[in-house]
């Protein structure tokens, strides 16, 4: 497969998967005094990511009452 024709897969899998189950991404810098190291493996770390899926959903709930 080309390196065009990849990228392009990957394009409409991405939107199949988004279409099926939505996700967003995130870049996130790293702090200032962190160890890098450790920042890092917050990416794959389970309860960061879920930690931070509750923060979002409390976050749009918040969002959400504030305009009534």
């Amino acid at each position: 497969m080309t390196e065009e024709a990849s990228k392009r897969y990957e394009e409409i899998q991405s939107k199949i998967e988004k279409s099926i189950s939505p996700y967003i991404t995130v870049k996130i810098s790293m702090p200032e005094g962190v160890d890098k190291e450790a920042f890092l493996k917050l990416e794959n770390n389970p309860k960061f990511i879920e930690s931070l899926k509750k923060y979002a959903k409390k976050w749009l709930k918040q969002k959400i009452s504030s305009k009534f």
